[in-house]
């Protein structure tokens, strides 16, 4: 009984310090991602002395090092690397997961990847890495030979079936072997023919945006070809819609149109398929301006008040007389750009924003330039009496006026000197008849009496009539 008891402690004592050995070792592995050819350093630690340690790397069963601190370089791929660490404590498993990426990426464009024997394919090879300059090797029959060392070389497939096209991609700066992409492009050969070709399409210049392409095809077989549509297959293209060619003749030609959104800038390598047979086609996408809206809104505000300046100095001229009136509606047009680009810059519609203060700035330097050099209208006699006409108006009417007042005092003048005369003669010739006897004197007398007063009757009369 008492040594079945003591076998029972020392188990007991075993497993506790096997689980202390279990919470005290770990492995640490510097890095455990990253692109190939990757160099991972491995580290256990221990709360115990490590008597023996080994290690495999790669999963595959190997022991690959037994030393406490190794190194190892990984191809691409996913790795657990394990270590089985010996210590007085017992043996104990740890382990941990090494990701290994390729070293740069490469992408490959076939165009067309499927058509009629015997199919002509182009193909476009493109890397995004930090190397300098890269090596390309194409194995177009999949027999491991290389056909092609071209980055972008064409092959026709003369014979019908499904091929795996294989290029790898080698980093020439690097001196590792691992430094390689290996890339598999499908292609697909068939023997069908419609006879249908394609003539032309157009445009061939197209926007960063949705685009409409108007291809132009023929039929040059004898049968006559039912209900044909378009498909547009390429990267950086989206197709949206077609039109269809219910019937096509022998030698008739037809359009069908294609509607797709173009997604990249530069040059574009595309297919089009037109009842199951495949074209090659090529676009060029115009680059897209970025506009910078703060600098958009600066050279705004700068315009509109160089604008308003403008404005307020030809109210002025054309005060001072200056021939300035069609100067106007270069104004109003400006002011009518400038607006219309402050609404599409509030509606995020930079690129037209841009387009109309870029139009907008040489017309307000052209309408500072009108006015800087603006003549001032010659006054002419004509223009002068048309400008003053009331008041000259008014002049001649008080001209009028007085000239009536001295008609009127020069009559009243004249009759008054008249009547003077008329006295004094009769004076004079009382004088002479001294003579005559008395009572004849008195009646003479009394006629002149009143004579006189008969005459200043009549004067006093005319004085009434004028009173000037």
């Amino acid at each position: 009984m008492g040594r079945f008891l003591f076998v029972i402690v020392v188990a007991l004592l075993l497993s506790v310090s096997c689980v202390l050995a279990d919470e005290t070792l770990s492995l640490n592995a510097v890095p455990t991602s990253g692109k190939a050819p990757l160099e991972v350093s491995f580290d256990l630690v221990s709360s115990e002395e490590i008597i023996s340690v080994s290690w495999d790397f790669d999963s595959d069963g190997t022991e690959d090092s037994t030393e406490l601190s190794p190194s190892y370089v990984y191809s691409v791929g996913t790795y657990t690397a394990t270590a089985n660490v010996t210590t007085a404590s017992g043996s104990t498993i740890v382990s941990t997961t090494v990701t290994v990426k390729e070293p740069f990426s490469v992408s490959v464009i076939a165009a067309p990847s499927s058509g009629i024997a015997p199919l002509n394919v182009k193909f476009t090879a493109s890397v995004s890495g930090s190397a300098s300059s890269f090596l390309y090797s194409w194995d177009f029959n999949d027999d491991e030979v290389i056909d092609s060392t071209e980055q972008n070389p064409s092959h026709t497939f003369e014979n019908v079936g499904d091929f795996k096209v294989t290029l790898t991609v080698t980093d020439a700066a690097s001196s590792s072997s691992e430094s390689k992409v290996t890339k598999k492009v499908p292609i697909s050969v068939s023997s069908y023919d419609s006879k249908v070709n394609i003539v032309s399409y157009f445009p061939t210049s197209l926007q960063l945006k949705e685009n409409q392409v108007t291809f132009l095809v023929s039929n040059e077989g004898t049968d006559t070809i039912k209900d044909i549509s378009a498909k547009v297959i390429g990267e950086g293209v989206q197709h949206l819609s077609s039109t269809t060619i219910s019937r096509l003749k022998s030698g008739e030609q037809d359009s069908l149109t294609v509607k797709m959104n173009v997604l990249k800038e530069g040059a574009v390598t595309a297919s089009v398929k037109i009842d199951e047979k495949i074209f090659p086609i090529t676009f060029t996408v115009a680059e897209q301006v970025k506009v910078d809206k703060e600098e958009l809104e600066l050279t705004l505000k700068e315009l509109k008040q160089k604008l308003q300046e403008q404005e307020d100095l030809y109210y002025e001229k054309k005060a001072d007389g200056f021939l300035v009136e069609e100067v106007f509606d270069s104004i109003k047009d400006a002011k009518d750009q400038l607006q219309a680009a402050q609404q599409q810059i509030l509606t995020s519609k930079l690129e037209e924003a841009s387009v109309n203060v870029n139009l907008a700035a040489p017309s307000v330097d052209e309408i500072t330039r009108r006015l800087e050099t603006a003549i001032k209208q010659e006054q002419t006699i004509l223009m002068w009496l048309k400008e003053n006409a009331v008041a000259i108006t008014a002049i001649i009417a008080a001209v009028g006026t007085l000239s009536g007042l001295a008609v009127k005092v020069t009559k009243g003048a004249k009759k008054l000197g008249e009547d003077v005369k008329e006295k004094l003669t009769k004076k004079v010739e009382k004088g002479k008849a001294k003579d005559v006897p008395e009572s004849e004197d008195k009646d003479e007398d009394n006629e002149d009496e009143d004579g006189e007063d008969k005459g200043e009757n009549d004067d006093k009369s005319e004085v009434k009539e004028n009173p000037a």
